[in-house]
């Protein structure tokens, strides 16, 4: 749930097989992100080798694991993990400072905001540092 002027609103909704449907096949999906939403048909016959396919995991330990063998990026490497979690401080600031804040993903800072980006670290103990970059 969102709200959007202290009005609560779904903005993605999911429906499986109907509005009262618990039991049976997945054959209609109810999608509404911010506007009207419709019924869509989800197709029945499976993908072709030409349409995309998602990775199809072990499982995240598993796959770490053979990464660390083959050299490969694992599925949920550390940069998925840390942009995912990233939107969530975010958010906490934004809330817990009761204001906009505009975020540069790609330098990591705060746009025209010195105090917010004083937020993004703190002072160490010495000697624990971390090295400047």
């Amino acid at each position: 749930m969102w709200t959007r002027g202290g009005k609560r609103t779904k903005r993605l909704s999911l429906a499986r097989g109907g509005v009262n449907s618990r039991i049976g096949k997945v054959k209609t999906v109810h999608v509404g992100v911010g506007g009207p939403s419709q019924w869509c048909d989800l197709p029945e016959e499976p993908l072709a080798d030409k349409d995309v396919h998602l990775f199809k995991s072990p499982g995240h330990h598993r796959n770490w694991l053979d990464c660390i063998r083959s050299r490969e990026r694992p599925v949920a490497d550390v940069e998925i993990g840390a942009r995912s979690v990233t939107v969530c401080h975010l958010a906490n600031l934004a809330c817990w400072n009761r204001r906009k804040l505009r975020w540069d993903p790609k330098n990591w800072t705060f746009i025209g905001d010195k105090e917010a980006n004083t937020w993004l670290d703190r002072a160490r103990r010495a000697p624990w540092q971390l090295p400047k970059v």
